[in-house]
């Protein structure tokens, strides 16, 4: 369970990572108007914003050389609820209602299918916790200091990584991964990206690669949509949960 407790906690980061707005940034979270063309890293950052207005599903996977990590999921940012499904290596599957979490994966130890966290027993830079703050992250989108159109709303360019860990203010944890990517990237202030945004101005893909100083080259890719679309999280009956140990809130 120690091993793949972390590699959980990056696995959801990922899907979230990059798609939300500043916590507590009003003016971030409501409608903004068609950025110029004339300003494409405006337009990127404007339509990640736009991107989750809403409701939006999404599909993501890291890859590490031989190894990958793949999520799908599906978010209703204002409701806090999140449905998470995918291999991270093993299958897994999380969901979030309010401030509780439910997680499946064998690795966990439990007696029973799901182990219930109840986030507000994290600490506040808890990598989970932050995992599943859906406002609060900002991601590579923060530091994008470059950018052009390639034609037919696909864009490609550079973001620092040291700009994106300063642009995320208000999340401790994400701030704290950025800064570890950075610390292993042989180049932190040139992550080459590409991105798409459709006709209403939201952020459909976004994919950027961080070349390391030791395990090669480290690839993200992530694909949005259904924009609008209902999204329903049921918790799992109760006899199949159990409360997570204290033991597992430490490492967490």
């Amino acid at each position: 369970m120690r091993r793949l407790i972390p590699v959980l906690s990056i696995a959801l980061a990922v899907l979230i990572a990059g798609c939300g707005t500043t916590s507590g940034d009003t003016a971030a979270n409501a409608p903004t108007p068609t950025p110029s063309k004339l300003d494409p890293v405006a337009t990127i950052q404007q339509a990640m914003n736009r991107s989750l207005a809403g409701t939006v599903t999404m599909d993501a996977s890291v890859k590490a050389g031989p190894n990958a990590i793949t999520m799908s999921g599906k978010m209703d940012p204002a409701a806090k609820t999140l449905q998470v499904t995918g291999k991270a290596p093993e299958p897994m599957e999380a969901r979030l209602i309010g401030d509780t979490a439910y997680l499946k994966m064998e690795s966990l130890d439990g007696g029973k299918p799901w182990t219930t966290l109840d986030l507000t027993k994290l600490k506040p830079g808890s990598s989970l916790r932050q995992s599943f703050d859906l406002t609060s992250q900002t991601g590579l989108v923060g530091g994008i200091v470059s950018a052009q159109e390639t034609g037919g709303g696909r864009y490609t360019g550079t973001a620092d990584l040291e700009k994106a860990a300063a642009a995320a203010t208000g999340s401790t944890g994400m701030r704290e991964g950025i800064e570890s990517s950075a610390k292993l990237a042989k180049d932190p202030k040139s992550i080459p990206f590409e991105a798409t945004v459709d006709a209403d101005g939201r952020l459909t893909a976004l994919s950027y690669t961080i070349a390391t100083k030791s395990l090669g080259d480290l690839v993200t890719d992530m694909r949005m949509s259904g924009f609008g679309e209902p999204v329903t999280v049921t918790a799992p009956p109760a006899k199949d949960t159990e409360p997570a140990s204290e033991e597992m809130y430490k490492y967490f």
